[in-house]
């Protein structure tokens, strides 16, 4: 199952969790070559959100695998995300 920023899941424990992203957790990475020696994927999640995002004290992570047992169906995305706009300096 691949999991998408941005989307609304159902979750097990909290009921309908928004996804934030998937993260790569390296024990080293060298800058030059782009290259590192991977210790895990995360997911970061907020349990809570309003219009305007998730809320700071909601935000949670877990290990990908482990969110993967946890999460169902995808649901949607939130109304305060702008997927088809970009706002640029006049």
């Amino acid at each position: 199952m691949k999991i998408s920023s941005n989307t609304v899941y159902e979750h097990d424990e909290h009921g309908e969790v928004l996804v934030l992203g998937v993260h790569h957790v390296f024990k080293d990475y060298d800058l030059d070559t782009e290259r590192g020696t991977l210790v895990s994927r995360v997911v970061r999640y907020s349990v809570e959100w309003d219009g305007y995002g998730p809320m700071p004290n909601s935000l949670r992570m877990a290990e990908t695998e482990r969110f993967r047992e946890q999460v169902g169906k995808q649901l949607r995305t939130p109304d305060f995300i702008r997927t088809d706009e970009c706002v640029e300096d006049p």
